[in-house]
């Protein structure tokens, strides 16, 4: 054979395994698509002359007429002959977000997955319900409640109240009142909001702005000796007898009887109850 002859020979085969190549490019492809929803699962075939992912989801999308199609396989990967593609469907579900009632689209997955696929924003402190990494369901009922905290400090006022003094510097029998004054006060409050709403609230004391003065009842105690604040628990009003037991006479506890104690019904004042009448 003549080198011209082999050259033309090269040639012909060159362009023969060119066209063949072209021929087996432009060949349709057959894919297998397998749709997984809540529902349920389908596999459906496909023919298609693109060898593009994104190419072939629009084919999808433009043929089913869903564009919420989600294609489980690497965005720059190649389509290949009899190949199968795992396609999650959305289904329409309702939910609560931020106390709101909310339509989601739910696609075979986790929580968290279907969260950020429908763009709901949500942070380390809201309550999520089912938990962030499990699966949703065809029952799957997603709820996001918005938990805000905040801390502020604020002066209120605070009213004087009152005391009970014993002053043996005032005659027995004597009472006597002193008004006192309102005060403010420093609070901080630590407050939790659910969803826009004040849920929890606690209150707890910083420092005084101007310190309350207690109203006063002074019982004058110059005969007892009795001296210092006290608090009650009880006023009441009721009917005394007085009456005279002799010398040196003792009561139902053995006690002395002396100025400064009385008898009692121990079913209403028990025994060591201090009085003042």
């Amino acid at each position: 054979m003549t080198k011209k002859r082999l050259l033309i020979l090269n040639i012909f085969l060159l362009f023969a395994v060119s066209g063949l190549a072209v021929a087996i490019v432009m060949m349709p492809l057959t894919i297998k698509v397998q749709y997984n929803s809540l529902t349920g699962t389908r596999t459906v075939s496909y023919t298609t002359n693109t060898r593009d992912i994104d190419a072939f989801r629009e084919e999808l999308t433009e043929e089913i007429s869903d564009p919420d199609l989600i294609i489980d396989a690497e965005e720059d990967s190649s389509l290949t002959n009899l190949m199968t593609l795992e396609v999650r469907e959305a289904t329409v579900r309702e939910g609560k977000v931020a106390g709101k009632k909310q339509e989601l689209k739910l696609y075979p997955g986790t929580i968290q997955e279907n969260l950020d696929i429908n763009n709901i924003d949500y942070d380390s402190d809201d309550i999520i319900s089912p938990a962030l990494d499990e699966s949703v369901t065809e029952d799957t009922e997603i709820k996001v409640d918005e938990v805000h905290y905040e801390t502020v400090e604020e002066t209120k006022k605070v009213a004087q109240g009152e005391e009970v003094v014993f002053d043996p510097s005032i005659s027995s029998g004597t009472i006597q009142t002193v008004e006192g004054k309102p005060g403010k006060g420093i609070y901080r409050y630590d407050r939790t909001y659910i969803n826009g709403k004040l849920k929890d609230e606690t209150e707890t004391f910083v420092k005084w702005k101007k310190k309350p003065v207690k109203d006063q009842i002074r019982f004058g105690t110059s005969a007892t000796g009795e001296t210092g604040t006290v608090s009650y628990s009880r006023t009441f009003t009721g009917n005394c007898t007085a009456y005279y037991m002799g010398k040196n006479p003792r009561g139902a506890t053995g006690q002395t009887c002396h100025y400064g104690t009385c008898a009692v019904d121990p079913t209403v004042i028990p025994y060591g109850t201090k009085l003042y009448v």
